[in-house]
């Protein structure tokens, strides 16, 4: 720097300017060694070294698991709570596919028998013999003096009682005007009119050996050889029960709520052609009047060898 023929003053102010300038270089420099902010750190940036990371974005299942379910509860617009309120609350016949499947609906109008085939009752119609109500199978029928009214599930095909066949339901069997009805049977099938080998009745006051069952569940055998063979089983209850009919090595079983009530011999029965039939079938021979309903809660048939 010179400083012949300058003004001192111009001279002292340079001197301190260039010492400033020094000094701050320094405190630069010394930043840029600690910081890496400058050379080649912050050239590595521009030219691709290491770049913050993208946001993540949020998983699924995190989603799912707080604001798509919250989202679906506050607006009600859907989401898994929504399709669960609809399943619960929605009417489930279906479970009855199977029998409707393998049978076909008896049912009389006056003395005129009338047929619905399995293929209809998969549709699950709507009348007054047979219908189904909130979650229930119902069959119903009005007995106005001698004439036999029925409404009746007949299974098929038919099969023999050296092999396994069962019929599990759950049913509710209501009181009613009337002195007696069937509510199942193991019936057979034959070229004429024959007694059914089996029926599941209902009495309101049914007498066997001298001993009166007010509102009973009697099971009534008829055997080619030996006739009747009426059988006391419970009282009626109120509400659903559970039922087991089944038909294995020529010997027939009747559980009720979970417990073997009786068990019969039906050797005799060898040469029979054997169904199941469930619903209401007004019998009785004597004149009778009133209604009575049967609601099936339950019903399945299983075969061993399948048919």
């Amino acid at each position: 720097m010179a400083v012949f023929g300058m003004n001192p003053l111009n001279v002292l102010r340079e001197t301190r300017a260039n010492s400033m300038n020094f000094f701050y270089q320094i405190i630069l420099l010394g930043a840029c060694l600690t910081l890496g902010a400058c050379g080649g750190g912050g050239n590595g940036a521009v030219n691709g070294g290491d770049t913050p990371p993208a946001p993540a974005a949020p998983s699924t299942s995190s989603s799912a698991s707080t604001g798509g379910n919250t989202t679906s509860k506050d607006t009600g617009t859907g989401g898994a709570d929504g399709a669960a309120a609809d399943s619960v609350s929605a009417t489930d016949i279906s479970r009855f596919d199977g029998a409707l499947g393998q049978s076909v609906l008896q049912y009389t109008v006056g003395s005129e028998m009338k047929t619905v085939y399995s293929d209809e009752l998969l549709k699950h119609p709507q009348m007054n013999a047979f219908s189904f109500a909130g979650q229930d199978m119902v069959f119903n029928v009005t007995r106005d003096g001698k004439e036999k009214q029925r409404s009746e599930l007949r299974q098929y095909p038919e099969w023999s009682v050296a092999d396994r066949h069962r019929l599990d339901a759950t049913v509710t069997l209501t009181g009613t005007a009337l002195n007696e009805y069937t509510w199942m049977q193991l019936h057979r099938k034959a070229s004429t009119s024959v007694k059914p080998p089996l029926r599941l009745t209902w009495a309101k006051n049914q007498v066997i050996d001298g001993v009166s069952y007010p509102d009973y569940l009697v099971a009534v055998f008829y055997h080619p050889d030996s006739g009747y063979h009426k059988v006391p089983l419970m009282p009626r209850q109120d509400g659903p029960m559970t039922v087991s009919l089944e038909a294995y090595n020529y010997q027939v079983f009747i559980s009720l709520n979970g417990s073997l009530v009786h068990v019969e011999n039906v050797s005799d029965w060898a040469g029979h052609n054997c169904y199941f039939k469930l619903g209401v079938y007004a019998s009785g021979s004597e004149a009778a009047y009133g209604q009575a309903t049967v609601r099936y809660q339950e019903a399945a048939f299983s075969h061993s060898p399948g048919l």
